[in-house]
């Protein structure tokens, strides 16, 4: 999909902008170039590469970090509240800054 410039221009009508000469070539050019962007994404959605996996294909997995036990987080949170100077019901008790 391609835009020209007068679609451009009725575009920038509507949104109540005045543009330029050389506005309007290089927002013509830019808006083509993501349009085209979004072609090529639609494409790999819906399936339509030669090399592209279906999502049903692709295995999913964590690939941040490895999956530790959770208490130990626990336990290093007691620890981070009990060294607060203020705590309550289990939570760090700060001043309030926003009104």
């Amino acid at each position: 999909m391609s835009l020209s410039q007068s679609d451009i221009q009725k575009l920038a009508s509507l949104s109540r902008l005045k543009l330029s000469d050389e506005e309007l070539a290089q927002f013509t050019k830019e808006i083509d170039s993501i349009l085209g962007y979004v072609e090529q994404i639609k494409e790999v959605s819906e399936g339509g590469g030669a090399n592209v996996k279906k999502p049903s294909d692709i295995l999913h997995r964590n690939i941040l970090r490895e999956d530790v036990d959770d208490r130990e987080l626990i336990a290093s949170g007691e620890k981070l509240i009990s060294a607060a100077p203020e705590s309550q019901d289990g939570l760090v008790k700060v001043k309030k800054i926003l009104n």
